[in-house]
């Protein structure tokens, strides 16, 4: 097979969507989060509205700002994405919400789409594959390691021979557990 005439798609099943959420977007989304309360951070300390501070009490009041911060910010965070990741808990039971998670194959790139955000890995980021009875993981070599599990049994949509001898073929190869 071709590597540039490679695609394949399709939807996950919710336990690889829970899986997902947890491998990826709680990560993503606690960097998100931090670095939207640091640009706020930023924006109260150097855009001030009133100019009649010194710069003494300036100092101070942004010092005490600053440590305030990061004595709430790990609360906050976490907090924030507690309550984004039970909301989407809540619409996994939806059926229109589990079908817009979905992976997309080509020769080049792993997508993953999902209402949550869409994430592109290339083919050469990864580490390892390994293929068990009932699932195919791919480690990448990333920051944070990720691992995307696919489930082998259950779905008869998948053409998941295609993509295993793919990913044994042009890949890398698959260690058989």
């Amino acid at each position: 097979m071709n590597s540039s005439d490679f695609s394949l798609q399709f939807g996950l099943n919710v336990s690889e969507i829970q899986k997902l959420n947890k491998m990826y977007f709680e990560n993503i989304y606690k960097d998100r989060i931090l670095l939207a309360s640091c640009a706020v951070l930023f924006f109260v300390i150097f855009f001030d509205l009133r100019s009649e501070y010194d710069l003494i009490e300036w100092i101070i009041r942004s010092l005490a700002l600053i440590i305030f911060f990061l004595m709430v910010q790990y609360s906050f965070v976490n907090s924030v994405c507690k309550i984004i990741f039970r909301l989407a808990k809540r619409f996994l039971k939806s059926e229109r919400f589990v079908n817009k998670y979905r992976f997309h194959f080509t020769g080049s790139f792993i997508c993953i789409h999902s209402p949550l955000g869409d994430f592109t890995h290339k083919w050469s980021k990864i580490e390892k594959a390994i293929l068990t009875k009932d699932f195919l993981f791919l480690y990448f070599k990333e920051r944070n390691g990720y691992i995307v599990s696919i489930s082998n049994k259950g779905s008869n949509k998948r053409n998941m021979d295609e993509l295993i001898s793919f990913v044994e073929n042009n890949v890398i190869h698959i260690i058989k557990v």
